[in-house]
């Protein structure tokens, strides 16, 4: 036998350890019930596997439909439905009046045979406009997270105009300026407020001068004076060096340092017995301190020195500067009212308040565009200043005749929209006039308003505050809702 013929040895092989499967015995009954069961809930298995092949063909088909959806909705707007129906809405108007016991005027949308839904929807909307959100026929915008909050359960977003309303007047009474101490009366003859900071000036008949953090809620107190047997009449704050003046009937007046928190007596010059009325020019330099026998003395607000002297018929009733213009207005006990040129120190212009015997107070408005004299017998007449030079006898805008008793208090807001007047001797006696629409807010003061005998006025510098200060030592503090500032 060939050598190549032998057998060769192989080396044995390697076990494999395999663990034994144990099987059960082979069970017709069971078989059964699985089959059974996959029947009901399946179809059996050929009818499985078909649904799962519809499944996948709708999986497909949907998302094709919503890719075009997508498509779509980008260059056309998108129909919005309602979130859910309601039987209800299909309710008349007649049932709905029958099964509240009421009645309502005839015809239009209160016809008894239109639906309830669209009555209660007209109503609504006539209030406070229809929601963007709520709008079925909106194209989808990007909204902000202001929107968003706004568009949850409990809110209605307003849309805000910029434009003051015509005869109702949003605003809320809070908390009283000087709620801290009301120490400052009996009568608040002083209210103003600061431009830079939100401090206000409370001071009156007491004598007692407060500086007031003016926010609504606390209306802290700052600060307070108190000036001994001089009651303070008025009281005017000088931005330029922070310094308030306070005038009394004593030949001298008060300089307050809001800085130092400092006071410096300061006599009047000779042939000035009192500082009752003042007024300080727009430009903050000149002092105008009502004299004698229709004098007119004017001040450095600066050094204190008397720098002239103006005169006009009748004793001098009321002070008022014009705006940036070196202008100076002076009311009368006989109904004069005079216009005096700064520059030139002499009477430019005079003419007679239409229908005043005696007038009381003055007030420009910040756009130099109104006059607003008030008089004794409770009429204020708002003239046009471009108007009044052409006569002796010129014709006023508007006269309000709402009160009947002396006007103690005029004051224009910041915008030159609004006009507030009152007399202190009815209780709640007070308006305010829209200068635009020609019309007192009818909701001003209010029903059972608690304001007392309203003797001077102020808006804040931006008209977001009005404060009335009476004769019970009461700052009554008014939040207008239509101006968000200060």
């Amino acid at each position: 036998m060939p050598q190549n013929s032998r057998k060769r040895k192989h080396e044995p092989e390697s076990e494999v350890n395999v663990p034994k499967q144990k099987h059960r015995p082979y069970d017709e009954i069971a078989e059964a019930e699985d089959k059974q069961l996959d029947k009901i809930l399946f179809g059996g298995s050929t009818a499985f596997l078909k649904c799962l092949e519809e499944a996948e063909e709708q999986d497909v088909k949907l998302s094709t439909d919503l890719e075009n959806a997508d498509a779509a909705s980008s260059d056309s707007e998108t129909k919005h439905m309602p979130a859910w129906t309601d039987d209800d809405n299909e309710l008349k108007v007649g049932q709905a009046l029958n099964a509240q016991n009421r009645t309502l005027p005839e015809g239009g949308i209160n016809d008894r045979s239109n639906k309830y839904k669209n009555l209660l929807q007209h109503r609504f909307e006539s209030i406070n406009a229809t929601p963007k959100w709520a709008k079925l026929d909106r194209t989808v915008e990007d909204s902000d997270e202001d929107d968003e909050i706004l568009q949850t359960c409990g809110f209605s977003k307003k849309h805000k105009s910029q434009y003051l309303p015509r005869s109702v007047l949003e605003y809320k009474k809070i908390r009283d300026l000087n709620c801290e101490t009301y120490s400052e009366g009996p009568y608040i003859n002083g209210i103003e407020f600061l431009q830079d900071t939100t401090v206000a000036l409370v001071a009156g008949q007491s004598g007692i001068a407060s500086l007031y953090a003016v926010n609504g809620k606390k209306n802290t107190k700052i600060h307070s004076i108190k000036f001994q047997n001089f009651p303070i009449l008025c009281s005017k704050v000088v931005e330029n060096n922070h310094t308030v003046i306070f005038g009394s009937r004593h030949s001298f007046i008060h300089c307050f340092d809001l800085m130092s928190a400092k006071s410096t007596r300061v006599n009047l010059p000779p042939g000035l017995t009192t500082a009752k009325k003042f007024n300080i020019s727009s430009d903050q330099d000149i002092l105008a301190i009502a004299g004698k026998w229709g004098e007119i003395h004017l001040l450095s607000t600066r050094t204190k020195e008397r720098i002239g002297i103006l005169k006009q018929n009748g004793d001098v009733t009321a002070l008022s500067f014009g705006y940036g213009n070196n202008l100076l207005y002076a009311h009368s006990s006989i109904g004069e009212i005079s216009i005096f040129d700064m520059n030139m120190r002499q009477l430019k212009h005079k003419f007679q308040d239409q229908g005043c015997l005696e007038g009381t107070t003055l007030a420009i408005s910040p756009s130099n565009r109104f006059l607003a004299a008030g008089s004794s017998h409770g009429v204020v007449n708002v003239y046009d200043t471009h108007c009044i030079y052409k006569s002796e006898y010129p014709e006023c805008e508007k006269a309000l005749m709402n009160l009947t008793t002396r006007i103690s208090s005029l004051a224009f807001n910041a915008t030159s929209e609004i006009l507030g007047y009152s007399s202190v001797d009815i209780p709640n006696s007070v308006k305010l006039y829209n200068v635009a629409s020609g019309e007192n807010f009818k909701n001003f003061p209010g029903f059972q308003s608690s304001l007392g005998n309203v003797n001077t006025m102020n808006f804040s510098p931006k008209s977001g505050f009005l404060a009335l200060g009476n004769n019970k030592s009461v700052v009554s503090l008014i939040k207008l809702n239509h101006y968000k500032n200060y």
